[in-house]
């Protein structure tokens, strides 16, 4: 934290992946907050492409292909922080009460991208997102040096 007076002030660096996709709101892909150490904040990742399209079924059922599409932004959203997936220490997925049936599947998908430093998950049934055909969101918190 720098110094202001005697009172501390938090430096923040908001962070976009252009490679992943364009945010559709007024948010950003994720945020640095640095004192000693980096901490990256995701917010949350769907199965957009880069077109801002939802990933297709073709084929992996819809939610399993936008799960692996937004777990590769996660990746892309990473590496634009100069991260890597190897220090995300918490996840937390919100998923629609009709995406259950595909809870082992979204496991499955994950380990794919987690094989080593597994991050704390969390997973959260919610009544729904903002778009309705969104059947995930996916938070990532990751602490570098």
């Amino acid at each position: 934290m720098k110094k202001r007076g005697d009172a501390r002030v938090m430096v923040r660096e908001d962070i976009s992946a252009e490679d992943a996709y364009v945010p559709p709101w007024h948010f950003k892909q994720s945020a640095r907050v640095t004192e000693g150490t980096s901490m990256i904040f995701c917010n949350g990742l769907v199965g957009c492409q880069r077109d801002g399209t939802l990933a297709e079924p073709e084929p992996e059922p819809e939610a399993i292909a936008q799960a692996d599409v937004a777990f590769g932004n996660m990746v892309k959203v990473a590496t634009a922080a100069g991260d890597a997936l190897a220090n995300v220490v918490k996840t937390i997925v919100y998923i629609r009460e009709d995406f259950r049936e595909h809870r082992d599947a979204l496991g499955l998908t994950r380990s794919r991208y987690f094989t080593e430093h597994y991050p704390a998950p969390t997973l959260i049934q919610v009544a729904g997102f903002a778009n309705p055909d969104y059947p995930f969101q996916i938070e990532a918190m990751a602490v570098i040096n």
